[in-house]
Parts: structure tokens; C-alpha cells; sequence
């Protein structure tokens, strides 16, 4: 069962600085230090940022643990902080299912089923970055 997200509408500047883009700069920390790297996203309504990554990256152990992420627009210098929330393969709704599949199929996630497998056998993490 999903967990209740109250937030997800992103700030204005933000939302108008992603049109257009691609990718966004992902900052995380490890031991006190902040790291950077692009990638890929999707923002679903109302505005919910979602990541797609392989489960042994790097980024995903700093994200386990320490959940807080800024990302930054590439080339705008805006940025916005939150924190991500890894989500299981039974809080998938079809709507984010879709924008997944969509935007990350040539990783395998073909399909719904495919998706939902890859999260479940964990080879790959989904995270929604829960903005304040």
C-alpha cells in the first residue's frame, strides 16, 4: 500500500527550468562530502519527481543512507532539496508505471510486469523525491 505524499507539486521556477531537460544534476552525501551525477527522470502529476536505477550504483547506497538529495537543473542553477523514498513494486499506480516504462524501457522495464519484476528481484530501485 502506497504511503500517503502530501507534497509533490514542485516550485515554480523549478518546474519551468525542467522544461526542456532531459536530466538533472543529482547531489547525495557520503560522509560529510557531497556528490553529483546526472540522470535520468520523470515527473508525474503533481508534480513527483521519480529516479530509476540500478540497485548496487553508488548513488543508491548513499541513498540508503542518507535520503537527502538536491537536484539541480542542468545549466539553470536551480535547484530544489528533498529527500527520497524508495518505492515498492506494489505502490506503482498505472500512471507512473506508464512514465516509467516509457522513459526507461531500453533498461529492461519493457513492460508493467517487467518493471514491477526488476523492483521486486532487486536489481534495480525506483525512488520518488518527496519535496517539502
Amino acid at each position: 500500500m502506497a504511503r500517503p505524499y502530501s507534497g509533490g507539486v514542485l516550485p515554480a521556477p523549478f518546474s519551468d527550468a525542467l522544461r526542456g531537460s532531459d536530466e538533472l544534476i543529482v547531489t547525495s552525501r557520503e560522509d560529510g562530502r557531497e556528490r553529483s551525477v546526472r540522470a535520468w527522470y520523470v515527473v508525474a502529476p503533481p508534480g513527483t519527481i521519480y529516479l530509476f536505477n540500478y540497485a548496487f550504483a553508488l548513488r543508491v547506497a548513499r541513498w540508503r543512507n542518507d535520503p537527502w538529495v538536491r537536484l539541480t537543473v542542468p545549466g539553470s542553477g536551480v535547484s530544489v532539496e528533498g529527500k527520497v523514498r524508495f518505492t515498492s513494486p506494489d505502490e506503482l499506480d498505472a500512471a507512473v508505471t506508464e512514465l516509467i516504462v516509457d522513459r526507461w524501457g531500453m533498461w529492461g522495464a519493457t513492460t508493467a510486469p517487467g518493471l514491477r519484476r526488476m523492483l521486486r528481484d532487486g536489481s534495480h530501485v525506483l525512488v520518488r523525491v518527496e519535496v517539502p
